[in-house]
């Protein structure tokens, strides 16, 4: 008997908003700052998915108090942009509304600071659209720790087979395995359908009607 999906769980970077190049830019506006060599776009892609300080260091080369300099200065200099090259990814507006209009909650599980994540969320979707969202905060534990997907499911009083996490990256289809919850990954984000092939993800969609599809068989009604 297939399992009624009653929850949402996006990642946000690569999943939900393409904020790949406000990103780059930001670490090597950074590294500009510091006398350190920029990095090229293709070798940043892989640094990016398992938190800022890994971003941060993978492309500093830098370690302990230095790096954790640079990753203030950084998060500094991301925080007060005005995310110029942010764009929602096509279709993600509408299947979230209709998803919403169904009756599914939807969470927001990321490796971003949450203060980061939280002003993304209101000025690209509002207030209204995201019951929860769990970024990274001081001593918090990262994706693919399953902790977030648990906390919102005690809070919403759903057991993680009735979750999915919708994700871009290995990090993510890890996260949904760790959880026991149903997990999809999306190709059109920062890992391509190779990557997620090599990872293990047994359920891998190339653009929102594909989505739309999976969601149905998991009896959500979207049209």
């Amino acid at each position: 008997m297939t399992q009624v999906l009653k929850a949402l769980i996006w990642d946000m970077d690569g999943t939900l908003l393409n904020t790949l190049d406000d990103i780059i830019d930001s670490c090597n506006e950074t590294l500009r700052a510091w006398n350190l060599p920029e990095r090229p776009k293709p070798e940043m892609i892989t640094f990016i998915g398992y938190g800022a300080r890994h971003l941060c260091h993978k492309a500093s080369g830098l370690e302990g108090e230095d790096l954790t300099k640079f990753l203030k200065d950084y998060r500094g200099r991301a925080m007060s942009r005005n995310d110029p090259r942010t764009r929602i990814y096509p279709g993600i507006a509408e299947i979230l509304h209709d998803t919403h209009d169904a009756g599914i909650k939807h969470g927001i599980y990321t490796n971003k600071p949450q203060n980061w994540c939280a002003k993304l969320t209101e000025k690209f979707f509002g207030n209204d659209l995201f019951d929860e969202i769990v970024g990274v905060e001081e001593g918090s534990v990262l994706k693919p720790s399953a902790e977030g997907i648990f906390g919102m499911c005690r809070k919403w009083g759903l057991k993680p087979s009735e979750v999915a996490m919708i994700g871009d990256s290995p990090v993510d289809w890890e996260t949904s395995v760790n959880a026991e919850c149903f997990g999809i990954c999306v190709s059109w984000g920062f890992r391509s359908r190779e990557i997620l092939e090599n990872c293990g993800a047994s359920c891998i969609v190339d653009d929102i009607m594909e989505l739309r599809h999976v969601l149905k068989e998991k009896s959500i009604s979207i049209s």
